[in-house]
């Protein structure tokens, strides 16, 4: 690019004198950038005659060119900052958050960086994880335990699991019941590698059990249908069955010794470059979750 620009100027000055003045160089220094051009590219560009330069028809479509070139890479040079801000920030949520948070987070984000596109997946944990391992997304919004040693990971909410029936299952009629008599119930319980799975199986470890639920769902509506049906029990964020614990449609159990609560994450890779909306992404995704 510095011999372009030095081809150009000589042709604008028609002088290699004029030009090393107006490019504060020397004369020898600016003839010697032209010859090394021309035998870069093995041809000539000039005419030499009694010692003068005089562009040739090959220098005149050369700089025809050479002026498009330069115009379009000081446009690129420019408007480098506003590259960055129309790139797309990528955003993988687990289930939970994507319902109840990142929805206003996002629609905030969007009159904050009007330039800056976001796509969103929603997804499990676990798959959530793999994906910013392998740079599918930028950002991760994750429930419960993060457990790739190459990612950061922030904690900014949480939330309480709670234990499901029907109001007609038997346990309606108890205070509360022992972990034991759960595990007897039907289960029906989301896929393994979602948070809310990973919580479950982490809190019934601490009480050596294992269990092989009857159902098993990435929907957590499709669980909260059968229960209501009395189909067996579920364990799902009490956020998302506020309406229909209040309504009565569902009840909540509780269960001795037994407390299941989930910490929301915001994870991205330890060697993600963080450009300045990326950075407002996240504090916004902080301040709604305080909100909600």
């Amino acid at each position: 690019m510095r011999h372009l620009r030095i081809f150009k100027t000589v042709c604008e000055e028609e002088s290699i004198t004029k030009a090393s003045e107006k490019l504060f160089m020397t004369q020898p220094a600016v003839s010697h950038a032209i010859n090394e051009l021309e035998c870069h590219l093995g041809i000539c560009l000039f005419d030499r005659i009694s010692r003068r330069l005089y562009l040739n028809e090959t220098g005149k479509l050369f700089l025809g060119k050479t002026i498009k070139l330069l115009e379009l890479y000081d446009d690129l040079e420019q408007n480098s900052k506003e590259l960055e801000d129309n790139a797309t920030i990528k955003i993988g949520s687990s289930i939970t958050i994507a319902n109840f948070i990142l929805p206003k987070a996002i629609a905030k984000f969007e009159t904050v960086c009007k330039n800056t596109p976001t796509k969103v997946i929603i997804d499990n944990a676990r798959n959530i994880e793999n994906m910013i391992l392998n740079n599918e997304i930028d950002l991760g919004l994750i429930e419960g335990v993060i457990y790739k040693e190459e990612l950061i990971k922030f904690p900014f909410s949480s939330y309480e699991l709670t234990v499901l029936c029907s109001p007609e299952h038997k346990f309606v009629l108890e205070k509360s019941v022992d972990v034991n008599e759960l595990i007897k119930e039907r289960l029906l319980l989301r896929e393994e590698g979602s948070a809310i799975r990973d919580i479950f199986d982490s809190a019934l470890l601490l009480h050596n059990i294992t269990i092989n639920p009857e159902w098993i769902s990435v929907n957590s509506q499709a669980l909260i249908y059968a229960v209501k049906q009395n189909l067996g029990i579920s364990v799902l964020p009490k956020i998302l069955v506020e309406n229909e614990l209040s309504s009565g449609e569902l009840c909540e159990v509780k269960v001795n010794d037994f407390e299941l609560n989930s910490v929301n994450h915001i994870v991205f890779h330890k060697d993600k470059i963080q450009t300045k909306n990326y950075k407002t992404l996240i504090e916004i995704i902080k301040s709604k979750a305080s909100d909600k």
